[in-house]
């Protein structure tokens, strides 16, 4: 994640931390991490836990949270004067919030699971002999996961922070060579690629999705479920929204309703492929290396499934249709921006991009080309 001391003159380009909006209980957390064996290397190094305890860590423990885009409160913890260490620690938190849309939305268990299966799979494949193209999916390491809601109120857990770059703007204002603009993109695409082949079945993901890949008839598409559930989330979205006025959110949720009959009338007719989805990918959940146009994290696992790689391509190209983030949407796009001469690859593009580092890859893998 983009460092707090990022130069404001690309002010659109990059996350930021903020005073924190949502306070900690810091006690209970030190006390938490001190206590967990999964950590203990991380905080005190080879020689392990000794006499220090959680108000140990809570002093030398400073909390700051991230700005822009989180469903999920993420958070910054830097702790200072470790021992073993020359430099602070930088490690990310992110847990659940007071209120849910539906209960399969903010799925930190899932995500964290993901995160798991698929550091064993980077694992598995550096231990391989060197393959003729990177099958692997760059993502921070997961170090820790707490159910107990006590320690925060809600469920979370901490994993690796990679500094790197995070484009809110998928323009990549801070970028000022038109080929490492197109680079970026195409690594992108490489790395949704590599996703979508992952081989999820010998990682435990085989049941991620809560189906089984054995094709039937008689269940409902991809396509289909997610509908529901855009309409099921669009309802108790809704009703938390109560207070607000009535006539704009009334407006909101028929026009979802609209949409999603007319799709519904096409999902049945969609191919219905298998396989392991980011759920949400797009430039700004993804970490770019601080100087080099590729990228070395993805982030926002929580809406990971099983299902149709088309969707998350798709998910990536909303952008082409969104207005820039001076609109004022809250969220940056491409639509109103003539990409040629900048770098940016086209829709037509992208797409005929991911199409072919698939056929490259999809021997012997498992793929939504299939």
């Amino acid at each position: 994640m983009s460092s707090d001391n990022t130069s404001s003159r690309h002010s659109n380009d990059t996350v930021r931390t903020i005073p924190v909006r949502n306070p900690l209980n810091i006690e209970r957390l030190s006390s938490w991490i001190v206590n967990h064996s999964s950590l203990e290397s991380l905080i005190f190094g080879a020689q392990g836990r000794s006499t220090q305890d959680e108000h140990w860590l809570k002093e030398r423990m400073q909390v700051k949270q991230f700005g822009f885009g989180q469903s999920n409160p993420t958070y910054l913890l830097i702790i200072s004067n470790l021992p073993h260490r020359n430099d602070a620690l930088k490690v990310v938190l992110r847990r659940k919030p007071n209120k849910i849309a539906h209960p399969s939305s903010h799925a930190l268990h899932r995500e964290f699971r993901v995160l798991e299966s698929l550091q064993r799979y980077n694992k598995q494949l550096e231990q391989q002999q060197q393959q003729a193209f990177d099958k692997s999916v760059p993502i921070p390491t997961p170090y820790a996961y707490c159910k107990d809601k006590s320690i925060l109120g809600a469920e979370f857990y901490i994993m690796e922070f990679v500094q790197g770059r995070i484009f809110v703007d998928p323009r990549m204002l801070s970028i000022g060579s038109e080929q490492e603009r197109t680079e970026a993109f195409k690594d992108a695409l490489r790395v949704m690629a590599n996703i979508h082949c992952t081989p999820y079945s010998l990682i435990g993901l085989e049941k991620h999705g809560g189906r089984s890949s054995v094709k039937d008839k008689t269940n409902p598409t991809y396509i289909e479920r997610q509908l529901q559930r855009l309409l099921q989330i669009s309802s108790k979205q809704s009703d938390l929204m109560k207070g607000r006025d009535k006539d704009d959110v009334k407006k909101v949720e028929t026009s979802i309703r609209q949409i999603a009959q007319v799709l519904s009338q096409h999902a049945s007719q969609c191919p219905n492929p298998y396989g392991l989805l980011h759920g949400d990918f797009k430039i700004d959940n993804l970490i770019f290396h601080p100087t080099e146009p590729r990228v070395i994290a993805v982030l926002d696992w929580e809406l990971s499934t099983m299902g149709d790689g088309y969707c998350d391509l798709a998910n990536f190209c909303m952008m082409y249709f969104m207005p820039s983030i001076e609109k004022g949407w809250g969220v940056a796009g491409l639509g109103d921006m003539k990409l040629e001469g900048t770098g940016i690859l086209t829709r037509p593009q992208a797409f005929l991009r991911i199409v072919s580092i698939m056929t490259k890859l999809a021997k012997g893998v498992n793929t939504w080309l299939q």
